[in-house]
């Protein structure tokens, strides 16, 4: 995470913020989620994060990451699959 300019405590903040669930992956009890994060105090930048929600007793993170072409058209539309 921190190689791509994110941290725990940015995750955190995007979950805790206003965030928009993008994709649920029901048969994964898994969703995407889509939010902002500031760098160092200044930019905004989109972040995803897949969280599993199988536990009804908390959210597991599986992996955070900066949405980029040629995946994702716009932070909240994808490209290729």
């Amino acid at each position: 995470m921190i190689e791509e300019g994110f941290t725990e405590k940015d995750v955190i903040g995007v979950l805790v913020s206003d965030c928009k669930i993008l994709e649920s992956y029901e048969e994964d009890s898994r969703c995407l989620i889509y939010g902002h994060y500031t760098m160092e105090g200044k930019v905004r930048l989109p972040l995803h994060v897949v969280c599993d929600h199988s536990n009804n007793n908390l959210i597991d993170v599986v992996t955070a990451y900066i949405p980029q072409k040629p995946w994702w058209l716009s932070p909240a539309r994808r490209g290729i699959r």
